[in-house]
């Protein structure tokens, strides 16, 4: 449990922070980059804590790298992805065990490549193809995580947002639960997309990133707000938390009628 929740704690770091790695890119765009890891980035994060965790610790090859793959499957959408991709499994693999015997000196580890090209080709389609039930129940779960930190420990509900829940097996009964959550509604959004695709009926609309702006900006999020975001590492523990749910929360902001096309723009990366 404690690694679930860095890796899900990873997922919200890398949103803040890929939106604010390019102070010169527009808008628009950093918003789009920052939804890839609020919702995706667990993938390739499972991928690298579990796989390599299992490296460190020694032993045979081939049965260390079986308890890396076990491992890293236990995760819902680790799982679901390599059970859909053919061969996927033999390729993380791979990069796992060459990746220990020559460890990448300079940017992402293969593994974490090898995961970001999986997600790009399989789950961002299905997530862009998900009903608007499956998409709102994967933020709401989300916002319910931040909720209850919010309330409960507001040091562990800024961490989560900057690096990860570093020891969750210390969170409460209901904070362990929601989390499990977020990673199981995730799972449920990708299948649903996934079978929509499959069906080749009409799929619903993605918000572009202009359109996005007007809507957070209906939703009332302001260019306060974004400065808050740029200084989230200086924010106090009650402000950073505050920010990244109204982040998450702006969707409910909105009429009926919009709330779907910013939610799977939440979801969504190209």
């Amino acid at each position: 449990m404690e690694k679930l929740g860095v890796i899900i704690g990873i997922a919200v770091a890398v949103a803040i922070v890929i939106f604010l790695r390019d102070r010169h890119a527009a808008q628009g765009q950093r918003l789009r980059a920052a939804a890839i890891g609020l919702v995706v980035a667990g993938v390739a994060a499972a991928a690298a804590v579990y796989g390599l965790a299992a490296w460190r610790e020694g032993g045979e090859e081939t049965a260390t790298l079986d308890q890396a793959i076990a491992s890293a499957r236990a995760l819902p959408m680790v799982g679901v992805v390599l059970d859909d991709v053919p061969g996927s499994q033999g390729l993380l693999r791979a990069a796992l065990k060459e990746e220990i015997r020559q460890p990448t000196a300079e940017g992402a580890s293969r593994p974490l490549k090898l995961m970001r090209a999986l997600r790009a080709e399989y789950v961002v389609p299905a997530l862009m193809a998900t009903d608007e039930a499956s998409a709102a129940a994967t933020i709401e779960a989300r916002a319910a995580l931040l909720k209850h930190l919010q309330l409960s420990d507001l040091v562990v509900c800024k961490e989560f947002a900057l690096t990860g829940i570093q020891r969750s097996d210390k969170l409460d009964a209901t904070g362990q639960k929601l989390l499990r959550d977020v990673l199981a509604a995730l799972e449920k959004a990708y299948r649903s997309g996934r079978a929509a695709k499959a069906g080749g009926a009409p799929l619903p609309a993605v918000a572009s990133d202009a359109e996005a702006r007007a809507l957070l900006a209906a939703a009332g999020f302001t260019p306060d707000d974004f400065d808050r975001l740029a200084r989230l590492v200086r924010l106090s523990n009650e402000e950073a938390c505050d920010i990244a749910l109204k982040f998450n929360d702006a969707p409910a902001k909105l009429p009926a009628d919009k709330r779907g096309l910013l939610m799977r723009y939440l979801l969504t990366v190209q």
